[in-house]
């Protein structure tokens, strides 16, 4: 447990992504949690056995935010791209909630879904032009 820090943006799930190290082993697309007394990790066997420690040893952490850049898949920019319109509104919206919309789109296990998430995405932007 790390204690808790107030300026730290608060994700879906009360979870960060995160990147750095635990002693001289690299994170890579690793999340923390926020909890109420503090921000918790997890930190697997695999992981200390690389780095030779057992549960309750003392580990030097270095941790930064993963604010990777939003890129919007092909497949949805194309069409965007078809519509001016709907493709403005959708770069009007905060990094954070495109980032929710294409991670929404792009988890869909069948590219019949995908499809059908691309098609009711573009209709909830074309509903948000008529408002």
């Amino acid at each position: 447990m790390m204690p808790s820090d107030a300026s730290l943006p608060k994700k879906k799930n009360n979870t960060l992504r995160v990147r750095g190290f635990i002693d001289e082993y690299e994170l890579k697309d690793f999340n923390m949690w926020a909890m109420k007394e503090g921000n918790f990790i997890a930190v697997k066997a695999e992981i200390r056995k690389k780095i030779q420690k057992e549960e309750g040893d003392i580990v030097k952490v270095l941790l930064y935010l993963d604010e990777a850049q939003q890129i919007i898949p092909e497949d949805f920019l194309i069409c965007l791209r078809e519509e001016p319109k709907l493709h403005e509104l959708f770069e009007s919206y905060p990094k954070n909630r495109q980032k929710e919309t294409t991670d929404w789109i792009f988890s869909a296990k069948t590219e019949d879904e995908k499809i059908t998430r691309i098609a009711k995405t573009l209709e909830k932007l074309e509903h948000e032009l008529d408002l």
